[in-house]
Parts: structure tokens; C-alpha cells; sequence
């Protein structure tokens, strides 16, 4: 009989779906947990692919692989656990030339960065493609990244990328690829937190009779496929009237595990917001998932300043040594009910690792270290004093604030070239007391009585205990 049980039990079990790797909180619906339930608050960046890689050179592979994996232990030791992969990039594109043909110098350069992450603790988003024309080969349009933003495989089943769409022999090559990462064991890796089914596909047509039918198809598909890891898509950036529609739709796919938002600081972009402070469009981008689907996680997945309508990396970039910038982009959407920190692009000599601004993920790290965001149940809000613009979360227990000074902008620091004032003698609302940490100090201070910040520059966090009626937070 004890053996019949024991059976029996064991049956059961192993019908039980695996647990996901990471999953949407079934304490807070707006934020992530692990495989034991604890909340996961991604700090993350956009490590996507070395850009220098070059295929057709020889020792090219090595030497760019001993780069990536320095970005990857440097973002680590900062705190860094979370961390997106572009599939379709040549140095990790599996099936880089024919249908069903995989490339074993690829795979093993994939397995050996997924065997690092599981090492160093990062979690990974993985995206699968990122192309937008099928053009045969040797037909690439004469565009910045053309030949990259090209897949000719297709050629002979698609003459567009609506084509592409509905074609079901792409489907199949598709998921192909996506079958063979599986064999490889990227299902089954710690590591591996999420499949992303595309980069901006709003770029390749029509939401509601091409990309639409096909996202909702393909993230089923991967679901069932990879059942312990997370599924989303995501769009483009937020900067243009027509961003509004396919954001609206975005937030109506029932399979979309958590929402995403790309939004640059553009000088040529349509919103204003978008070329005013990083950190209210930053904020703003947050707001907007969250509108449109309050009930999920919501992450600021594309971050960072270009020139006029993404013509390349910005021209601030050079002068902006100490990452103001970047600051901001890191501490703005989380306060402004993120499930984690905003994950900046242009990670390597054009801004992150050339100006050596990783230590800003350790800052964020120590802001927030001992937060559980989903058991506090944390509710943002918004409020401007004649100096600062103050970003909270309202908690349960606990309340944070994050406090930018608003005389100190990317105008006035990387254009004019005015340094940061100190703010004295400034005060917020408190219960107990604060406890304050110096992000540009990387030093806690505590204020007893009284409500008034300590001198600080550019910023600061503020952490006290929620006024409560007995029945809940105020």
C-alpha cells in the first residue's frame, strides 16, 4: 500500500506544471518572485551583444566573448541580476544563414554566457529575433544596420515581413529555432527568466491583421514550450501620437506575462515629454504601462538618450562622465511603481562601460536593499515642492521617496556645464523619522526630528514609517 501512495505521489507530482524560474507575485500582482516565492526587484540593463563582433575575423568570437563576459562580472558586482540577450545578433545566432542548419561555434558561445549568468546570479531575458526585412541576399537596403536588421533565410517563403507574418513555413523555421535553444537546455536553466518574441515589432505592421495574430500565436507557442519560464513582447519606443494605439493593444494580450516600455531622451521625438528631464519621462513611461494594465508588473525596458529620432547614441553621452544621466534612468521608474530599476541601453564604449558607470546598479542596490516591494503593497504617488520633484511608494509599513532636485537637469549639467547645487533646508512629510540615503555619497544618514533632508546634491531617498488609520495606510 505504501508503495501504491508513493506512486501515486510521484504521478501527481510530475503532472504538476514546473515552477517558473521567475513569475508574476502571488503577494503583489505588480511585481516578480522567484521559484520560492521571495520578490525579485530586477536591476537591469540592456547587455544585449557585443557591437564590435565581427564574424568574418579571425579570433574575433574569443576576444569579443572575453569582453562581454567582463560586462557581465562587472554589472554583477554592482548588484546587476538581470540582464537581456539579443538571439538574432551574429554573435549569438544560432541559425545564422539556413533553415534548420545550426551553427555549433554560436551555441557555444550562448551556453557559456548562460552558464555564467547561472554563476554570477543574473537572470536573463532572452529575445529571439530582431529583424524587420526579408530581402534575398546581397539586397539589403542602404540603411544604419541594414545587413543587421535583415534575415534572407526567409527570402524564399516571404517577399515582406508581412509576408513573413502568415507564412506558416516561417512559423515553423521560427520556432525551429526556438525548439533547438530548448535541446540546448536553456529551458531548464536557472538563468533563464524569459523569452522575448521580438525587439519593437510594432516596426514590421499592422497590430490588428499582422502583428497582433502573430504575437498571440507565437507567445502560446513558447509557453507551452518553455513552461518555466516567463513570456512577453514588446514595442517600440514611447515617443509619438501613434504610440498610444499599439500600447493600448499591448496591454490587452492576455498571454503577455508582465509590460514593457522603450522611451529615449529623443530631440527629435513628436511627445515633448521625451526631450525634457530623464527623469520624469523616465517616470511617465512607468505610468503609462501601468494605466493600461494596472494589475502586472510593469518595466521601463529600453532607456537612454539619442540623437534627434534614434540616428545613433547621443551627443551627451561624451560629457556625461559621472552618469547623471544614467542616475536617473535607474531610480526614476522604480519610484514611480516599477517592478524594478529602468534597464538602460547603450551599455558598452558608447556610454556604460566607456564612462566605467556600473557602480550606479550598486547605488540603486543599496537604496532599496531590505524593501519587500510586493508585501508592502506599495501604491506610487507624485508630488513637486519649489525645488524638488518627489517620486514615492506608500506602503504598508513603509514609504519611500526618491527627491530630484529639479535646478539640475541635462540642460544645465551636459549643456551649459553648470555643476550641481547643494540642497539645504529642504523638508517632506514623515511619521518617526527618516532615514536617508546620499545616492551620489553612497552614504545613510538619519534624520530624527524635524523632517529636513540632510545637504545633498542632485537627489536623494528618503525611507519612514506609513501614517496609518488602524485599517490600512493613508
Amino acid at each position: 500500500m505504501k508503495r501504491i501512495v508513493i506512486a501515486l505521489v510521484s504521478a501527481c507530482a510530475a503532472a504538476l506544471p514546473a515552477a517558473r524560474t521567475l513569475d508574476v507575485s502571488a503577494v503583489d500582482s505588480r511585481y516578480l518572485a522567484d521559484a520560492d516565492g521571495r520578490t525579485f526587484v530586477p536591476v537591469g540593463c540592456n547587455i544585449c551583444f557585443p557591437r564590435m563582433y565581427d564574424a568574418g575575423s579571425p579570433g574575433s568570437r574569443a576576444a569579443c566573448e572575453e569582453k562581454f563576459f567582463g560586462w557581465l562580472r562587472a554589472f554583477a558586482a554592482n548588484g546587476g541580476n538581470f540582464v537581456r540577450l539579443w538571439l538574432g545578433h551574429p554573435f549569438f545566432e544560432i541559425m545564422p544563414e539556413r533553415a534548420g542548419e545550426y551553427d555549433p561555434a554560436a551555441e557555444a558561445t550562448l551556453k557559456r554566457t548562460v552558464a555564467l549568468c547561472e554563476e554570477l546570479g543574473i537572470r536573463l531575458k532572452l529575445t529571439l529575433e530582431s529583424f524587420r526585412t526579408v530581402y534575398p541576399a546581397g539586397k539589403e537596403g542602404k540603411g544604419m544596420y541594414s545587413a543587421f536588421f535583415n534575415r534572407p533565410m526567409y527570402a524564399p517563403h516571404a517577399k515582406s515581413i508581412r509576408e513573413f507574418l502568415h507564412s506558416e513555413e516561417c512559423a515553423r523555421i521560427y520556432l525551429g529555432k526556438a525548439r533547438r535553444l530548448r535541446e540546448l537546455g536553456l529551458g531548464d536553466s536557472p538563468a533563464v527568466a524569459c523569452w522575448e518574441l521580438w525587439n519593437e515589432i510594432n516596426c514590421l505592421g499592422s497590430w490588428r491583421s499582422d502583428v497582433g495574430p502573430w504575437s498571440d500565436r507565437m507567445l502560446a507557442e513558447l509557453r507551452a514550450m518553455f513552461p518555466r519560464q516567463m513570456t512577453v513582447q514588446n514595442l517600440g519606443s514611447f515617443s509619438g501620437p501613434s504610440a498610444y494605439d499599439y500600447y493600448d493593444y499591448l496591454g490587452r494580450i492576455p498571454l503577455n506575462h508582465f509590460m514593457q516600455v522603450h522611451r529615449y531622451l529623443d530631440p527629435g521625438a513628436e511627445l515633448d515629454i521625451c526631450r525634457g528631464p530623464m527623469d520624469v519621462l523616465a517616470a511617465d513611461s512607468v505610468r503609462e504601462l501601468l494605466d493600461r494594465r494596472p494589475d502586472a508588473p510593469a518595466i521601463l525596458a529600453e532607456v537612454g538618450a539619442v540623437k534627434p529620432n534614434h540616428t545613433g547614441p547621443s551627443e551627451l553621452y561624451p560629457k556625461d562622465k559621472l552618469g547623471m544621466l544614467l542616475h536617473d534612468e535607474i531610480f526614476a521608474p522604480f519610484f514611480a511603481g516599477s517592478a524594478g530599476c529602468g534597464q538602460p541601453w547603450h551599455w558598452d564604449h558608447q556610454y556604460l562601460d566607456g564612462n566605467n558607470l556600473w557602480w550606479h546598479f550598486a547605488r540603486f542596490a543599496e537604496a532599496v536593499k531590505g524593501v519587500d516591494p510586493a508585501a508592502e503593497h506599495f501604491r506610487p504617488f507624485h508630488t513637486e515642492t519649489r525645488r524638488l520633484r518627489v517620486w514615492g511608494l506608500r506602503g504598508a509599513r513603509t514609504t519611500l521617496v526618491w527627491c530630484r532636485d529639479k535646478s539640475n537637469t541635462w540642460e544645465s549639467e551636459l549643456v551649459r556645464g553648470e555643476a550641481p547645487a547643494t540642497v539645504s533646508g529642504e523638508k517632506i512629510p514623515f511619521a518617526k523619522g527618516l532615514k536617508c540615503y546620499l545616492p551620489w555619497e553612497n552614504r545613510w544618514a538619519e534624520v530624527e526630528k524635524g523632517g529636513m533632508l540632510p545637504d545633498f546634491k542632485r537627489s536623494i531617498v528618503a525611507r519612514f514609517e506609513s501614517i496609518s488609520d488602524g485599517k490600512g495606510t493613508k
